[in-house]
């Protein structure tokens, strides 16, 4: 049985000591290359500040986790704190939540990275805090997949319930942070999963497009995960034509909340050389709200009301070299893919997703787009029984359909 969510709303010394002294120093260092244990985790949302330095060791190693509230009676639930890899190849944390069904499996089980669509930007808004509190909107899509017996992990992205701000739509980070979230989940002790399992990746929207990078970025940067397929919807492929698409409309906060995410990972953007004061202080009021809030706050605004001289900044060149280096297309994915969209979609046209597909398959990507008689929000569960029936299809082996 498929569910389907609640109605959206609008829409975080002496000589004789040294033998001792070579000792601890000895255990300081192993302890700082070995990545810390659950039972180290700190309480509260001190969880989700990361040791600093951060651990030696791999993306997708566990720096901690704890048990969590589970919003469903049938799965089990930890939080988990993980390393990843930032735009510039550098170490990063993230965290995330990961759902193990207690209902015993036959065989290995599969796990799905669920990728979230959009949020928010403060640090509350976490999906991780979400679940835990049983008010994450897209429950129905994580609970359609533990339905099916699999294991699920669901990121937080870079930035959103860590310290810094959230890297809203940089693809390139939040590919990574979904790979590595397959990885933290396996390297879990407690999950009982395999390191060898099938996964795949489930994601809408913002997640859309994290999932697309995550399969985008697999064959080189985790060639050891045995991606079956990846599902990615509602995706926001070309970043500027988004941004033309929703400056000025209802949904104004979404292209807000990526020129932050954007000017974090990417300083040499710049963001405060354009924006007023009255523009950094509504931007900074952004960065601390979720979704509902923010949409309600910023609708109708455009880009142009918040910077010196009413300039839109996307046209520079040092926005456009990092928004083009983020648009999906390239690197090519090796996994088969379902690409699908609303007909009507009024946050990300249509024809950015068909544009996206088309260069797939100019690519020799094995990829299906499927369309949908519904808007951006609508289309999300109107695809659900479409997806879970080609995630299981890909699980079982089977030649995945293409229509190019």
């Amino acid at each position: 049985m498929l569910h389907f969510p609640r109605p959206r709303t609008l829409p975080h010394r002496a000589l004789r000591a040294l033998p001792v002294l070579l000792l601890l120093a000895s255990l300081a260092v192993v302890r700082a290359a070995t990545p810390a244990s659950a039972a180290s985790a700190p309480p509260g949302d001190a969880f989700y500040v990361p040791p600093n330095p951060l651990p030696a060791g791999s993306p997708g190693d566990v720096i901690w986790s704890r048990p969590s509230a589970a919003p469903l009676t049938t799965a089990k639930a930890w939080q988990v704190l993980y390393l990843s890899t930032t735009v510039q190849g550098t170490p990063t944390a993230v965290s995330g939540t990961v759902l193990v069904p207690t209902a015993p499996f036959p065989g290995t089980r599969p796990l799905v990275a669920y990728a979230a669509g959009t949020q928010g930007w403060g640090d509350q808004c976490a999906p991780s805090k979400s679940i835990a509190g049983g008010v994450f909107d897209e429950l129905f899509a994580v609970d359609n997949l533990l339905a099916k017996g699999w294991a699920v992990v669901v990121t937080d992205y870079p930035g959103l319930g860590t310290p810094g701000p959230h890297l809203y739509n940089v693809g390139i980070a939040e590919g990574y942070a979904v790979l590595d979230s397959l990885r933290a989940a396996a390297r879990l002790p407690e999950a009982g999963l395999s390191a060898t399992a099938p996964v795949a990746i489930e994601g809408y929207s913002q997640g859309g497009g994290a999932a697309d990078w995550a399969a985008q970025q697999q064959p080189r940067y985790a060639p050891e995960l045995r991606l079956a397929g990846v599902a990615g919807g509602g995706t926001p492929a070309d970043l500027q034509a988004v941004a033309a698409n929703i400056n000025g409309t209802v949904w104004f906060a979404f292209l807000g909340g990526s020129a932050l995410g954007f000017d974090a990972a990417y300083p040499s953007v710049d963001l405060n050389r354009y924006l007023t004061d009255a523009g950094k202080a509504a931007l900074a009021q952004l960065s601390q709200e979720c979704q509902a809030e923010a949409l309600l706050r910023f609708a109708g605004k455009r880009i142009e009301d918040y910077t010196t001289g009413h300039v839109n900044p996307i046209g520079a060149p040092e926005w456009k070299a990092a928004l083009d280096a983020n648009n999906l297309g390239t690197p090519v994915p090796s996994a088969p893919l379902l690409q699908f969209h609303g007909l009507v979609d009024e946050i990300i046209p249509l024809r950015v997703e068909t544009s996206l597909h088309q260069r797939y398959c100019a690519a020799g990507v094995r990829t299906l787009l499927k369309e949908y008689a519904g808007g951006h929000v609508l289309t999300h569960p109107l695809a659900q029984a479409d997806v879970v029936r080609w995630l299981r299809d890909r699980f079982a082996g089977a030649p995945a359909p293409r229509n190019c």
